[in-house]
């Protein structure tokens, strides 16, 4: 019996070609969004941090049925930036559901700039597809501990 599950991503992820190129397949997007957070741009990276913030609105997706391998496969390549699943409640077509997001184990400093999906596509959107294909490769080969220790050269 295959069990499904969702996920709720805003940032990098939300890039068709990374999402693909980190699944190993096509998958449908469906607009989502997270009340009282926002999506910042993190000092020093490209890619972007969600922090509570009352009053504002994370937009992002939702994927649906995902299977354990996809989940292997997105934790692999989140985990090495130190993000992991939490849960949260998103709005998807007017309808509450309960869904898990990647969020930072620490605290990530962040500048007060909203961060952008089309700015990070035109800057480092290739160079991420360029480096996401070659981490992807070691997925099922290297840890995640091991490509840690390594990670720089996959840039």
């Amino acid at each position: 019996v295959l069990i499904y599950m969702n996920i709720f991503i805003f940032g990098t992820l939300m890039d068709k070609a990374l999402l693909e190129i980190v699944l190993g397949r096509k998958v449908e997007l469906v607009s989502a969004t997270l009340k009282d957070y926002g999506v910042f741009k993190v000092m020093d990276a490209d890619y972007p941090v969600m922090i509570k913030s009352v009053g504002l609105v994370a937009n992002g997706i939702i994927l649906n049925e995902l299977t354990k391998m996809d989940i292997l496969r997105t934790d692999f390549y989140e985990h090495i930036f130190d993000y992991f699943l939490k849960p949260v409640q998103v709005l998807s077509k007017e309808v509450l559901i309960d869904t898990q997001v990647y969020m930072p184990s620490k605290m990530i400093p962040r500048l007060e700039e909203p961060w952008s999906l089309k700015d990070w596509q035109e800057v480092s959107g290739e160079r991420t597809h360029g480096f996401a294909k070659k981490v992807m490769t070691k997925f099922g080969v290297l840890s995640v501990d091991e490509m840690k220790k390594d990670i720089k050269s996959y840039f």
